[in-house]
């Protein structure tokens, strides 16, 4: 059964194809709007459920990434 051009989109955006810049964008965005100076891993799922990406797609190497963009902030 081949996807929707729809489906396609949704399984890019919630990261099953690799995590982008605009996903990391997306997911500090969220991240930042949570008070303190660090986050749990319930609100680290919680802000990559908000900005629409499955936080079980994150490697290692995209939460480094990730910090970098937060550390921009």
């Amino acid at each position: 059964m081949p996807f929707e051009a729809w489906q396609l989109g949704l399984i890019d955006q919630a990261g099953y194809n690799g995590i982008r810049d605009e996903h990391l964008a997306a997911v500090a965005a969220e991240i930042l709007k949570i008070p303190g100076d660090s986050v749990n891993d319930a609100e680290f799922r919680s802000a990559c459920y908000r900005a629409g990406v499955d936080p079980d797609n994150f490697r290692q190497s995209d939460l480094d990434r990730l910090q970098q963009v937060l550390d921009q902030y």
